[in-house]
């Protein structure tokens, strides 16, 4: 197949997928590596296709921010250790929260993001087992620990639930200092 139908097959199996779609699944489908999907999900990038990544697969950005408009959408201020971060997602996850993504102010580069895409424990579960294989460190590691989360809730009050809860166990950042 050449590569510019594989491009466009990919475009419409992500336009399709409702998740994120991991590059080896895709690679097996497509009867290529995980490199040339890889390639592929650049130069598509460059062609103007809004594709983000995660630790879970590639998704169109439309399908990742596609939440119900009747969900409340807000984002809160965090600073923790690394090893509280899994604390942090399973408040928001046991309110009913969905975590999209987390940003960081960095001093020379600007706003850094990174889409998460955690809507359940086993997000969690997957995001943790990532970063323990990981060598690398998580971007709040390049801010002193301060970073941003976009989330959705059912409504503001359980928005403002979960704020609460993360100020109870010291990880929402305080707004006062």
């Amino acid at each position: 197949m050449k590569a510019s139908k594989r491009r466009d097959l990919l475009i419409q199996t992500l336009n399709q997928a409702t998740t994120p779609l991991k590059a080896t699944s895709l690679a097996k489908e497509f009867g290529v590596s995980r490199q040339i999907i890889v390639g592929d999900v650049a130069i598509l990038r460059a062609s103007h296709y809004d594709i983000i990544a995660s630790n879970q697969g590639y998704l169109l950005a439309d399908k990742a921010t596609s939440v119900d408009e009747s969900r409340y959408r807000g984002k809160i201020v965090c600073q923790h250790l690394a090893n509280q971060a899994v604390e942090e997602l399973t408040i928001i996850i046991n309110h009913g929260g969905f975590v999209e993504n987390v940003e960081v102010d960095h001093p020379y580069y600007g706003l850094l993001k990174a889409s998460l895409q955690i809507k359940n424990q086993a997000d969690i579960k997957e995001f943790q087992t990532a970063m323990d294989k990981s060598t690398g460190t998580m971007l709040s590691s390049l801010t002193n620990g301060i970073h941003l989360h976009t989330i959705t809730t059912p409504d503001e009050a359980t928005f403002n639930a979960i704020k609460a809860d993360l100020k109870a166990t010291g990880i929402l950042l305080d707004e006062t200092i």
